[in-house]
């Protein structure tokens, strides 16, 4: 039996999973014919010679003349490098063309007050991350998991390198992952303190100028609220300033 996570793990390089089973079965028991192949991987004979020419486009497989026709593996150590160094490519080539993207395309500049929407905990994750960025004073969250986000993650530590002062305030108990999260978040410099609550607000506020708020309503895609407005701004830092001082400091464990 194939393993199915080898099978995922090919399909992040970029194979469907028909040419992932197909390439597991010829590096498992070697050159094979291609009803062997059907049979092995659970393939559709209808499909098998389909499934592997695309392997020999791919240079993941060959094939040697004879009857039957038999189909190869290439070794993995250079199909497996080969497939990273093309998606390798694709990344930097991905880079070179957001650099400049970023250069032609500039933002449009909004007058006045706006009130936006969206939906899901990682698009309130990426509009964190667009708020800590531009950060020229002070950043205020609330979290009742301390979630980490690679993007926020580096937004909050160039945040802090200058000068930005962060408080995160978390809103429940917490457990061993939870501790560990909010002992990363402290270890780079931000202010945590803990007041759990019954009702958990999802909020970030950056420079008493803009708020971004997610409503959970327990799905993946949660209401997710962001304003410039100045009296909302204004409304939600005085609650988060009202739990800050009845918050409790975090301490690292010792």
């Amino acid at each position: 039996m194939l393993k199915e996570n080898l099978i995922s793990d090919l399909k992040e390089f970029g194979l469907s999973e028909y040419e992932a089973k197909s390439y597991l079965t010829l590096t498992v028991h070697g050159p094979l014919p291609a009803s062997s192949i059907s049979d092995l991987s659970k393939i559709p004979q209808s499909k098998i010679y389909e499934v592997l020419k695309s392997l020999i486009s791919k240079c993941l497989a060959e094939y040697c003349n004879g009857k039957p026709l038999k189909y190869k593996a290439i070794e993995p150590l250079f199909a497996l490098k080969k497939m990273f160094n093309q998606k390798k490519m694709k990344i930097e080539n991905l880079k070179e063309k957001t650099n400049n993207l970023i250069k032609e395309l500039k933002p449009f500049k909004e007058n006045g007050f706006g009130l936006w929407s969206s939906k899901g905990k990682i698009a309130c994750l990426e509009k964190a991350t667009s708020m800590i960025s531009k950060a020229k004073d002070f950043g205020f969250a609330t979290t009742s998991h301390f979630s980490r986000y690679p993007s926020l993650d580096e937004a909050y530590v160039k945040a802090l390198k200058r000068g930005i002062k962060i408080k995160v305030l978390g809103t429940s108990d917490l457990d061993e992952a939870k501790k560990a999260r909010a002992s990363w978040y402290f270890k780079q410099g931000a202010e945590i303190r803990i007041l759990p609550l019954d009702i958990q607000t999802t909020l970030g506020i950056v420079d008493n100028r803009e708020v971004c708020i997610r409503i959970d309503n327990n799905s993946l895609d949660s209401d997710v609220i962001w304003s410039n407005n100045p009296a909302l701004v204004n409304i939600f830092e005085t609650y988060f300033k009202e739990l800050w001082v009845r918050a409790k400091k975090f301490k690292l464990a010792s």
